[in-house]
């Protein structure tokens, strides 16, 4: 792995636990890249059934796979159809289910940032058939900062960060039996948010975070290394590796890009390094750097291959 990048330390193999399926093409070109770069086992978020029996038929093995739903079905077809695709995911076999809900999905249903609360009573059905199924979930519910200071500048219509995290919190303390990833560091790598985040993990025992996606790691936790380094080696096995590569194009730059990103933030000590890609939320304003965290090989392999070997039940080399 040293011949890869001289600042990679790591020299075992990693667990991807957040990456997309959408294209089958594009996904050979991501299974080359992730072997590049030391990823022997992901978890699949599966956009069609076909990608997954692709997946499992081409890589045995390889993948653990996720049934995806959009946010936007909450609104459009309601908590009890909802339900019942979940029960049916270990059938269809599904190693869990993962829900992307970021404000754009309300958005998109044109739903009011208060209707039909992940935390509140309307969608227990849901929460239900997940613990009935006995499948972890991976939820996306917040976005970055910057997208709430401007995509999402219309309180009115998208609600604010505040409300999402509370939403997200009151998920967690209300449905303790089930296990979530939280995906996006919980929508709080952020410096100033970490405190928070602490506080759920000490708080909430039932879930993970990952580490996608690679330009938002890198531009939150690089503007305070030690802090962020800290942050994670206190709570190391809580954390999850994930890229959110979603296998879709054949620029092989785009994957490359991210593997690399995320593997120099964790493991190297370089300062002030540009990203390998464009960060459009700086784009205007420097551009994203990444600040290596440098973090203990013990951290690494917790966060790389112990810990989502632990979190999904799954045998370890």
């Amino acid at each position: 792995m040293l011949s890869l990048n001289p600042n990679f330390t790591f020299k075992h193999p990693i667990f991807d636990a957040h990456t997309h399926g959408i294209d089958p093409d594009s996904l050979d070109l991501l299974v080359r890249i992730q072997k590049k770069f030391g990823i022997h086992k992901a978890v699949l978020i599966c956009h069609s059934p076909a990608i997954m029996e692709y997946a499992r038929s081409t890589y045995p093995e390889r993948f653990i796979f996720a049934k995806y739903f959009s946010g936007t079905m909450r609104f459009t077809e309601g908590p009890h159809n909802l339900a019942r695709e979940i029960l049916a995911a270990p059938e269809e076999g599904f190693d869990l289910v993962k829900m992307q809900s970021a404000p754009i999905m309300r958005a998109r249903a044109k739903a009011d940032p208060g209707e039909l609360r992940l935390d509140g009573d309307e969608m227990s059905p849901m929460f239900a058939a997940i613990r009935e199924a006995g499948i972890p979930f991976i939820l996306h519910l917040s976005d970055p900062d910057t997208y709430y200071a401007s995509r999402y500048t219309d309180t009115d219509y998208f609600g604010t960060k505040e409300r999402d995290l509370k939403e997200l919190e009151g998920v967690l303390s209300r449905y303790p039996a089930i296990q979530f990833q939280i995906a996006h560091f919980a929508a709080q790598p952020e410096i100033h948010r970490l405190d928070n985040l602490a506080r759920w993990f000490d708080s909430y025992t039932n879930f993970n975070i990952d580490t996608s996606s690679a330009r938002w790691m890198s531009r939150e936790l690089s503007k305070d290394p030690e802090r962020a380094r800290d942050f994670l080696s206190k709570y190391s096995d809580r954390i999850q590796f994930g890229t959110d590569c979603v296998a879709f194009t054949d620029d092989s730059s785009y994957y490359d890009g991210r593997h690399l990103s995320l593997r120099l933030l964790l493991e190297s000590s370089i300062r002030d390094v540009p990203l390998p890609f464009q960060d459009a939320d700086t784009i205007n304003s420097g551009g994203t750097k990444i600040n290596g965290l440098s973090l203990d090989s013990s951290v690494l392999e917790q966060i790389y291959w112990e810990n989502p070997h632990r979190f999904y039940d799954l045998p370890s080399l």
